[in-house]
């Protein structure tokens, strides 16, 4: 393939001539002083969710905010804001487009909404229509080892078609929670929850964002 035909934003090269081709970006962050800000939003969370009766889209059980948790006064709320701010440059940077932009050319919005998984609630299968990236911050694990991680499908619908000896194609990837993880992946890559076993509330804030 001559360099004519490439497009460097569906490609990552790992050297010796070979390269991944349509490749999927995760972040996975662990934020830096997370202890400091976790214990104010897991009681802001939990006090509106006990004033409010919450939402259903793609939770099975559990507790689910109106999506203005970014528009909430805590201190706390405007720090998450502005990791959340990190994580997208940070993506937007294997962009050579966006990488190249003069700073305040490239903005985006965001608005997120607070979850509270209890013993055996879950999420459905789902994507998120109408963003471009998406993420979740996990306030409180809770029980860490005890289930409910979030896993994401392979998004290659023909990868299962004939299994290639020695390679996972079509594998999912499964990331434990933990307090103070950060996520950000595209809104099109389906994700679920899977059913959480602990005894105390797991409390997470997602999140999409739209780039303009």
């Amino acid at each position: 393939m001559s360099s004519a035909t490439v497009d460097d934003q569906l490609l990552v090269s790992l050297g010796n001539d070979l390269t991944l081709l349509f490749a999927t970006p995760l972040l996975r962050r662990q934020m830096p002083g997370a202890e400091s800000i976790n214990p104010g939003l897991r009681t802001a969370i939990l006090a509106r969710a006990a004033a409010e009766p919450g939402v259903r889209i793609s939770n099975k059980g559990g507790w689910q905010s109106k999506a203005d948790l970014l528009d909430w006064p805590q201190q706390e709320v405007a720090t998450l804001k502005g990791w959340i701010v990190e994580a997208v440059r940070a993506m937007a940077a294997l962009s050579p487009d966006l990488r190249g932009r003069a700073p305040g050319t490239s903005v985006f919005k965001a608005y997120g909404w607070a979850n509270i998984n209890r013993t055996h609630d879950y999420n459905l299968l789902h994507v998120h229509p109408d963003s471009h990236w998406s993420g979740v911050y996990y306030v409180d694990a809770g029980d860490a080892v005890a289930g409910g991680a979030i896993q994401f499908n392979d998004p290659r619908p023909m990868a299962r078609a004939m299994p290639v000896p020695g390679f996972n194609f079509d594998r999912a990837l499964t990331v434990a929670p933990a307090s103070g993880l950060m996520l950000l992946f595209p809104s099109w890559l389906e994700h679920w929850v899977m059913p959480y076993d602990g005894t105390r509330e797991r409390i997470s804030i997602a999140f999409n964002c739209t780039l303009r």
